[in-house]
């Protein structure tokens, strides 16, 4: 059974442009920078490699056989494509083309990695980035399945073969209107809770779970009369009067600012969201590379 035949070395394709162009070695030398006996010995190898000569001599000239001029313009084909290939390689390493896809934690992608996007665009305005929310639970499983190259996720300690790297440190606060009874308050016991309406997020979302982490170790109990899908929903409902809201600090930080909101602590309680960026520990895209230095810049 006939062995498939290897691919022709590229830089004999090169010199077989080269000479079919020029008529001569000693000319093809001098346009590649070659010696005359480097480029004959491309020549050969070549022939050798299809089994037919490509050139017969006419007088001091090299001229094409049939087999050279039916495989001329293969081989011109060839040898464009790996020139393409090549400068898009360079232009991947450059970073004036490339694609990323990152995934992140709900709030992380609403509320706070917009600003680094941002900045990255405008070092890197040819990358194209698709950013990905959600929880925290189903970006790790893409991260590891390799259908995301970074991930900023919660709660997660380890995973094999990738880093972490600390990338926000939130914590969650109380809120209310300005026309609340706490709205001059810093911080507010704990136990207060329970005398208001409270609207919190649903059971299952990390918001959730760190609220009752830390109610349990205190040995309270709340009962919530709104649980929301998202902190928009949550904050729109205070603002309404329907109650007292809990949120992540980086949620109301605009509404602060304006004031239409007010956020407090509660005192004594472990409310820190730790957010990390995990990533393959090679990454193997200089885009991916680039954006991760900018997340932890």
């Amino acid at each position: 059974m006939n062995g498939r035949r290897p691919f022709p070395n590229p830089q004999a394709l090169r010199v077989f442009l080269c000479v079919a162009q020029e008529g001569s070695v000693g000319r093809a030398a001098l346009s590649l920078g070659m010696t005359q006996p480097g480029v004959s010995q491309h020549l050969q190898a070549l022939e050798t490699q299809i089994g037919q000569a490509l050139f017969h001599r006419q007088g001091r000239r090299l001229v094409l056989t049939k087999t050279g001029q039916d495989l001329l313009p293969q081989a011109r084909r060839v040898v464009q494509a790996l020139e393409e290939f090549v400068q898009a390689a360079q232009a991947l390493e450059r970073l004036e083309r490339g694609r990323v896809e990152i995934g992140a934690a709900t709030t992380m992608a609403v509320y706070v990695l917009p600003r680094y996007l941002t900045e990255f665009k405008r070092l890197y305005p040819e990358i194209r980035i698709k950013l990905e929310s959600g929880s925290s639970e189903r970006l790790t499983q893409r991260l590891l399945q390799g259908e995301l190259e970074l991930a900023v996720v919660e709660a997660v300690e380890h995973l094999e073969g990738f880093e972490r790297q600390l990338f926000y440190e939130d914590e969650l606060v109380v809120i209310v209107p300005p026309e609340h009874p706490w709205a001059r308050k810093e911080e507010i016991a704990p136990e207060q809770l329970a005398e208001v309406p409270l609207i919190v997020r649903e059971p299952g979302a990390m918001t959730f779970r760190v609220l009752g982490s830390a109610l349990e170790q205190a040995g309270l109990e709340v009962n919530p009369i709104f649980y929301t899908d998202n902190h928009e929903v949550t904050k729109r409902l205070v603002l309404e009067g329907a109650g007292v809201g809990i949120v992540s600090s980086v949620v109301v930080r605009p509404n602060v600012r304006v004031g239409n909101l007010r956020a407090l602590r509660l005192k004594g309680l472990e409310l820190r969201r730790l957010f990390w960026l995990f990533y393959p520990k090679e990454l193997g895209n200089p885009a991916a590379e680039a954006l991760k230095n900018t997340l932890l810049s």
